[in-house]
């Protein structure tokens, strides 16, 4: 069963990434009952981003807005590797001129991929957006989702088991 949440997350996923193992987009999209996947990169398609108006982006390195600032009931989130994510930046305007916000990496992340400062896999960043807006408890159960991935691809890659730690 999907966890419903206020919150609605459009999730705009590079074309190369639906085929990468490690992709946590599709984790966040089976977990939630609010993430909506829209593909860039697909020959002759464009990607809808007409209905994004109030929308805030996650993006690593903004400054934190202002507390009296109403927080977004839209967020968008770019899947993909960092270098794809600027990619979709770069050549969808629509997407600059969307509020960026940054969320502080919780404390003893673990990832798959290296980062930049401040920089989370799609479904951390979901999880620790929802932690702000709805809740640690909301924020908690997406974040298990993220590191039940992160213990099944280390097993899947001898990592971890039985005889290791």
């Amino acid at each position: 069963m999907k966890l419903k949440t206020r919150t609605r997350i459009v999730l705009l996923q590079h074309l190369l990434e639906l085929s990468e193992r490690s992709n946590t987009g599709r984790h966040a999209a089976a977990a939630l009952s609010s993430v909506e996947v829209r593909v860039f990169g697909a020959q002759g398609a464009s990607v809808k981003v007409d209905d994004l108006e109030g929308a805030w982006l996650l993006w690593p390195g903004e400054p934190e807005p202002d507390a009296s600032v109403p927080r977004p009931s839209t967020l968008v989130v770019l899947d993909g590797s960092w270098s794809q994510a600027r990619k979709m930046l770069q050549r969808v305007p629509e997407l600059r001129s969307l509020r960026r916000w940054s969320l502080q990496a919780p404390k003893g992340r673990r990832s798959l991929r290296a980062a930049p400062p401040g920089g989370m896999s799609s479904l951390e960043a979901i999880a620790e957006a929802l932690r702000v807006l709805e809740g640690a408890e909301v924020g908690a159960q997406v974040q298990a989702v993220h590191e039940a991935l992160v213990q099944k691809q280390l097993a899947e890659r001898g990592y971890v088991g039985p005889h290791r730690s």
